[in-house]
């Protein structure tokens, strides 16, 4: 059987307030749904039943994903899907642990189950799986009116913390994000702007255009950093680069705000250190 390409990752995101100005959001990652990339032909679907059958965790993810697909000549069956990510999940298989996770927490293919979500979770993020540790990181916050169940899991702020914390430490964007915003209202932790500033920042520097914005806008204000508006200006800067429609024209008002308080010289020099800057590495 030919080797099939690298997994993906499709997210499934929820909109939260960010900013006390509520001009910003975070994104909360609720779903890290991990699929099989694979186009599969007959010849490899066969193999990969039969492998999957004998039991190959590897091959019982990819059937799996083509079947939640409904691709390689199978017909969509996402019962069928759960069936095969909860074998591979069972051997081990992280990414399998997190799919059947995401699988119990919509009631996809199963019957919704929270706790079950949960203990899926938990086993992918013990091998640092950064969706699984954010899910649950989200799941203990309070799970989002769309899939809330009758009886939801206990809140527990400090442990979303220490989920969001292990996934950013990880080097997830999204959850770097996450934990700012817990230090920003003192969710789970006392409250600590500088705290915040320092996830914000860190996943700015990941590439998380959320963030861009919102690290501008705390060396404009000085919250949790010493006030600098050619950093301000630099960092709105990028962000108007990468946002669009309202949140970049709100974005560039911010922008001019700071521009009436810089020469000419310090605009440009902060626009240099806009164009010169690339993310230390991709987010998670």
């Amino acid at each position: 059987m030919r080797k099939p390409t690298p997994a993906a990752v499709s997210c499934l995101q929820i909109q939260t307030p960010m900013s006390s100005r509520g001009r910003h959001t975070a994104a909360l990652l609720l779903v890290g749904l991990t699929l099989p990339s694979l186009s599969a032909g007959q010849a490899d679907v066969d193999s990969l039943t039969a492998q999957a059958t004998a039991g190959a965790p590897n091959a019982q993810f990819e059937l799996a994903g083509l079947y939640a697909r409904g691709e390689g000549g199978l017909e969509q069956d996402l019962a069928v899907a759960a069936d095969w990510f909860r074998s591979s999940a069972s051997q081990g298989h992280a990414d399998a642990q997190l799919t059947i996770g995401v699988y119990y927490l919509l009631g996809q293919g199963v019957a919704q189950d929270h706790e079950e979500a949960v203990r899926w979770f938990r086993l992918a993020g013990d091998q640092d799986n950064v969706f699984a540790l954010n899910n649950l990181g989200v799941i203990y916050q309070g799970v989002p009116e769309p899939f809330q169940v009758d009886q939801p899991i206990r809140l527990d702020h400090s442990a979303s913390v220490r989920f969001f914390r292990r996934a950013a430490e990880l080097g997830h964007g999204v959850s770097a994000i996450n934990l700012g915003v817990k230090y920003r209202d003192g969710d789970g932790v006392d409250r600590n702007p500088a705290e915040a500033f320092r996830w914000y920042f860190h996943a700015a520097q990941l590439g998380e255009v959320t963030a861009l914005g919102e690290v501008g806008a705390m060396y404009a204000a000085g919250n949790g950093v010493e006030q600098d508006d050619v950093e301000a200006y630099h960092w709105l800067e990028l962000a108007t680069l990468h946002m669009a429609g309202g949140d970049r024209e709100v974005l560039l008002l911010d922008r001019e705000m700071v521009a009436e308080r810089l020469t000419a010289a310090e605009i440009a020099e902060a626009e240099r250190r806009a164009e010169r800057w690339v993310p230390t590495r991709a987010g998670r």
